[in-house]
């Protein structure tokens, strides 16, 4: 297929760009979060993205759609736990072990989606759980692919990618219940701005439960450059989902954005030294199971 020809070449250069940025996402984020508690880095993953969206926001909608985004402030509580949770896993394992299991939240959102939007599952569909499940079984080998499993669910850094995608799903399938019940076409940059808005505010509540909001400014002071990058890609990776999905469907362009981890793996292998060619092997599997999730 000539991509250029048949969704034009901004779309493709857009999505194309959104899979490098998710690529490097890991790779900033695992040097944003490493060696401190995860509740400041995820504030300023989300706060600093939602400013860097701030130019892009059409403040004169109807508020009919300003009263339907408040489906974010339900969303964003499963939200901001489960990028508690990433930041966490990237910072405490190996970018190109954890990172692929990102892509198990669509196995959690076709289950979840089966028990309460009514979405079946069907015979492509459990193909593809069977093969996200055999891939992540070769991210870390152990013999066989039963031990191979407990290796993953028992690494703590596995498990709260595993949380975080699980977390994830929850909200999708919060944010497809209500928008689609107030049959309302909401505005995604607006909805993006509110919430990542509500993700932040969230998070910084729980720092101030927790008396950590001190961490905010001596991570700001210690790693600005990685806090405003992992801000930029956060906001900038989204905007250009919405540029691609203007001439390409979302079937296509979600699962594609997928190839990110690709990405991942080459740079953790160069930044950090990861040894990342069984876990190639792995992620090219995992990303077959999760395309035939999205057909």
């Amino acid at each position: 297929m000539d991509w250029f020809t048949s969704y034009g070449a901004l779309p493709v250069l857009a999505l194309a760009a959104r899979i490098i940025l998710l690529g490097f996402e890991r790779i900033v984020v695992k040097r944003l979060g490493t060696n401190v508690d995860p509740f400041a880095p995820t504030f300023l993953f989300f706060a600093l993205g939602a400013v860097l969206l701030l130019p892009f926001v059409p403040w004169n909608l109807p508020p009919e759609q300003w009263k339907a985004m408040t489906v974010s402030f339900g969303a964003g509580i499963f939200y901001a736990a489960a990028f508690t949770c990433y930041v966490h896993s990237l910072s405490m394992g190996e970018a190109s072990l954890v990172s692929p299991l990102y892509n198990s939240n669509v196995l959690f959102l076709a289950l979840l989606a089966f028990l309460f939007l009514g979405e079946p599952l069907t015979i492509t569909k459990l193909g593809g759980l069977s093969l996200l499940v055999y891939g992540a079984s070769h991210l870390n080998p152990q013999g066989s692919f039963l031990k191979s499993v407990k290796a993953i669910l028992t690494d703590p850094a596995c498990r709260f990618m595993v949380l975080a995608s699980l977390l994830i799903a929850c909200g999708r399938v919060v944010d497809a219940h209500v928008v689609s019940a107030a049959r309302l076409n909401i505005d995604p940059i607006a909805y993006c701005f509110v919430l990542y808005s509500v993700i932040a505010m969230y998070v910084l509540i729980a720092l101030l439960v927790r008396r950590r909001t001190g961490d905010i400014v001596t991570l700001m002071k210690k790693r600005p450059v990685a806090a405003t990058i992992a801000g930029g890609i956060n906001g900038y990776s989204y905007l250009f989902l919405l540029v691609a999905m203007t001439r390409i469907d979302v079937s296509i362009a979600e699962p594609a954005s997928m190839l990110s981890v690709l990405v991942t793996l080459v740079l953790a292998r160069k930044a950090f030294g990861e040894q990342i060619s069984k876990r190639l092997v792995a992620a090219a599997i995992m990303l077959v199971g999760a395309w035939l999730l999205m057909v």
